[in-house]
């Protein structure tokens, strides 16, 4: 199920990332936005598993080091009541949860050394807690008061001091001046059949005074450090619009807020013992910012309702039902928008920080495509084939830029990031430079320029006679150098006597004792005969055996290899530079020769 390909550039084994032995050939898929040309996509292909069989909301994952090795693990929930952790690709466990999960975090509840992180499962009006990946203790929410009208009605009910079609009106009036019913109530007023209406009040005749609520969203707050592994706090938004910030022994509230209407997103920055502000967005389509325990009276009011929120420094983006992402300040401006093609299905916001400070925003969409951004710039558009359902970002195994899909088909998807990835956006304008706008500083006509001008002008056609006659001396004088040079034997290749020959040396040896490999071959086509090479060197340095080699014959296209022996003499290795002469036995001069730079020789060894 894995498609694990050899990484370009990099070197897994080297690095010792536990995430894949080997990862992954870059996607070249690109998309295109209106005025804009896309980069090449910065996403390798790390691992692809089809038959994974958990479809994963973007809550339902977390990654974290669960063991403090720097192996980080993914932990999966699904609708299923699974719970499945995975190192690298493979499956390292699995259990089945009480009930229905809602989200997923990891926090740490201690200094400890080494840092164990304790896993959080929220479930209906529930947080199961694991620790060491066994189950440790659950947290539950308070219940919350029924409406005295609400519980009076379910009492006489209860009592048949009125009838189900009377209690039914009862609790539909309620509902229509605004009390707030409880879940029970909601569902009897579902109900349309008489009957059914009948058997649900004989089933339900309780004394209704208390309700459980139910979670909605979780994150984690750090509390006193800013730091992966620092004490942290689990924030948990409920049905019934509150916020709650447990300890982090997750054993007690430390903070409770009430909102106007349900959250559905939550992102947390600061420390709760010095500052934070917890951005929340809610079903009524507005965004509410709580510091320090205190709702702010500013409140971002959105077109439709929101299907993902992102905190990215100083910005708010937040993803709506019509297809757009709408860029907001902290404060409550609007900076600007992203209209898309098709709905969103997730975002979230991948962050580098070990190898380099990097920020980009990540959006999936139901067509398949996972969109990279840095602010309003489209950087990248990567294709998937499927529709993403969740997705997490973060470190994998020891990959730090890591993106976790999960689709709708219930496959498994990762994918890592480049380490020479730019999210750079180029602002340049099209079209010639703005410095050609600039006027450039031309300094005022001197005389002396006025009268070489007139000068050139009235002599021109002497003056380009004078510099071309020049340079046809010039010319001249360097191919007769260069004939004279190779008439002398001194150049790379001599054609003297007739003869075209190549030679070429090599020096090989540390010291005292030197070989020189002289490699020559006759580049005519006549052979040449009995052709002596002659090698000279400083006799005060050096010293050769045998000076003199006779080539008997020196075949058209042939190499010859000739190896010529010599010893440094020089106690403290000095160095200087030999002479190779390729000699003709009908002339005074070589027919080619070469210099040699000998190296510095190692000091001789003496018993």
């Amino acid at each position: 199920a894995a498609e694990v390909a050899a990484r370009k550039g990099r070197d897994p084994a080297a690095d010792g990332r536990g995430l894949m032995a080997a990862t992954a050939t870059a996607t070249n898929l690109s998309g295109h936005e209106e005025g804009e040309v896309l980069k090449k996509s910065p996403w390798l292909d790390a691992w692809h598993d089809p038959v994974a069989g958990m479809c994963c909301f973007s809550s339902f994952m977390c990654l974290a080091d669960l063991h403090a090795e720097g192996d980080h693990r993914l932990i999966m929930v699904d609708l299923k009541k699974r719970m499945r952790i995975y190192k690298g690709t493979t499956i390292q466990w699995q259990q089945q949860l009480l009930d229905v999960p809602c989200a997923v975090q990891c926090f740490y509840h201690e200094v400890a050394s080494p840092p164990i992180p304790t896993l959080a499962v929220a479930s209906g009006h529930q947080v199961f807690i694991y620790r060491y990946m066994r189950p440790y203790l659950k947290f539950t929410l308070p219940p919350i008061d029924v409406d005295h009208a609400e519980a009076g009605i379910w009492e006489e009910l209860g009592k048949e001091s009125i009838d189900v079609r009377a209690a039914f009106e009862k609790l539909n009036a309620a509902r229509e001046s605004g009390t707030v019913l409880s879940n029970i109530s909601i569902d009897f007023l579902a109900l349309e059949d008489a009957e059914q209406q009948a058997e649900f009040s004989k089933n339900m005749r309780i004394n209704l005074t208390h309700q459980q609520t139910s979670i909605t969203c979780m994150e984690v707050l750090k509390q006193n450090m800013d730091e992966p592994t620092a004490v942290s706090m689990l924030v948990l938004g409920t049905e019934n619009r509150m916020v709650y910030i447990l300890d982090s022994t997750a054993l007690n509230i430390a903070t409770k807020v009430e909102l106007d209407a349900v959250p559905t997103f939550i992102s947390v920055l600061g420390l709760y013992d010095v500052e934070y502000r917890i951005t929340v967005a809610c079903r009524d389509g507005n965004i509410y910012t709580i510091k320090n325990g205190q709702v702010l009276s500013s409140v971002i009011e959105l077109e439709t309702q929101p299907v993902g929120l992102v905190r990215y420094d100083k910005n708010i983006y937040v993803g709506c039902m019509d297809n757009v992402i709408h860029c907001f300040h902290f404060k409550g401006k609007k900076n600007h928008s992203i209209y898309l093609p098709c709905p969103i299905s997730c975002m979230s916001l991948l962050q580098i920080t070990k190898s380099r400070a990097a920020k980009a925003l990540v959006v999936a969409l139901n067509n398949g495509e996972v969109r990279l951004y840095n602010g309003k710039h489209l950087i990248t558009t990567t294709k998937t084939n499927e529709i993403v359902t969740g997705m997490k970002l973060g470190t994998f195994g020891r990959e730090e830029g890591s993106m976790v899909l999960s689709f709708k088909s219930g496959a498994l998807m990762v994918k890592i990031l480049q380490r020479n990835a730019n999210f750079e956006v180029s602002n340049a304008t099209p079209g010639p430079p703005p410095e050609q706008d600039i006027p450039l500083d031309v300094p005022k006509k001197t005389k002396l320029y006025v009268e070489q001008t007139s000068r050139e002008r009235e002599q021109a056609i002497d003056m380009h006679r004078t510099f071309q006659r020049d340079l046809c001396k010039l010319r001249l004088s360097t191919a007769r150098a260069y004939v004279n040079l190779l008439g002398a034997g001194h150049g790379p290749m001599s054609s003297a006597g007739g003869a075209q020959v190549r030679l070429n040396a090599q020096v090989i040896g540390m010291g005292p004792q030197f070989k020189i490999v002289v490699r020559v071959q006759n580049a005519g086509v006549h052979a040449l005969y009995d052709v002596p090479l002659m090698c000279t060197a400083n006799p005060n340095l050096y010293r050769i055996p045998k000076p003199c080699y006779y080539l008997p014959i020196l075949v058209p296209q042939q190499v010859y290899i000739v190896e010529i022996p010599i010893s440094c003499t020089n106690e403290i290795g000095g160095t200087d530079c030999a002479r190779l002469f390729l000699c003709s036995r009908t002339s005074n001069m070589p027919i080619i020769s070469a210099v040699v730079n000998m190296p510095i020789s190692e000091m001789p060894l003496t018993d």
